[in-house]
């Protein structure tokens, strides 16, 4: 007996899972919408910059961290970035393992002189996903997805037996998050809780949401005002 979780597909518009499960779950966390692809987080400096970062280049700390830069200020002390594979070229999920005083190295922009400020020191953004399609075959049970909330959880859809759900093509709207609170970094996560469940019973769930907010791609127009050119070498949006 065990509960499987496959990511299909995870790109700057969309993700795609497919969940099976003949256990019994109780607020089990499915998606931990953070660690998604293009994920923007909020990197803190060790002062306000007098260094510009241009929008799309990677960064890297440590010498083994890499990121894209999606959103600089001049002469901010924070910088917007998300995860990045450096090898395959693509955005992935956020590395959150630097330490302290790490050297910040730009790809374009090169050494400079900010370091990275307390342990870690990523700030989540709040993250909004839509659920946009649905399949699912239920075995002996109810299935309900919930949207997490540190203040207030939110029921998204209560499954049962067998079928499909299209919003694109049933002309309804996504089922927007409406969970409530951010303690522990946890708004708009996906839980499921299995009710009825007997040694026989299973599910397995295909479930399709939109990146609503703070997924974004690189905002190269920026770089016009940094002292960079425009352009769009990097977007890998595959």
């Amino acid at each position: 007996m065990a509960a499987s979780t496959q990511k299909l597909v995870d790109n700057e518009q969309k993700v795609i899972y497919k969940f099976h499960s003949d256990v019994t779950e109780t607020d089990v966390k499915k998606v931990d919408v953070s660690t998604l692809n293009w994920a923007n987080h909020t990197l803190t400096l060790s002062d306000a910059s007098t260094e510009n970062f241009k929008i799309g280049e990677v960064i890297t700390t440590a010498a083994t961290e890499h990121f894209i830069v999606t959103g600089f200020t001049a002469g901010a002390s924070t910088v917007t970035v998300v995860g990045w594979d450096n090898t395959n070229k693509k955005a992935t999920a956020i590395d959150s393992s630097m330490s302290s005083s790490d050297v910040i190295v730009g790809g374009v922009s090169g050494s400079h002189t900010e370091t990275v400020a307390g342990s870690g020191n990523f700030t989540e953004l709040d993250y909004n996903l839509i659920i946009t399609k649905l399949q699912w075959i239920t075995n002996g049970l109810n299935v309900v997805i919930e949207w997490d909330g540190g203040t207030s959880e939110a029921v998204a859809v209560d499954l049962s037996g067998n079928g499909s759900w299209n919003c694109g093509s049933e002309r309804w709207p996504g089922i927007p998050m409406n969970a409530v609170g951010d303690s522990g970094n946890v708004l708009g996560d996906i839980q499921f809780s299995t009710i009825g469940h007997s040694s026989t019973d299973s599910y397995t769930i295909w479930l399709e949401a939109r990146k609503d907010s703070n997924f974004d791609p690189p905002a190269y127009e920026q770089n016009s005002v940094l002292g960079f050119p425009v352009d769009y070498v990097l977007g890998n949006f595959t």
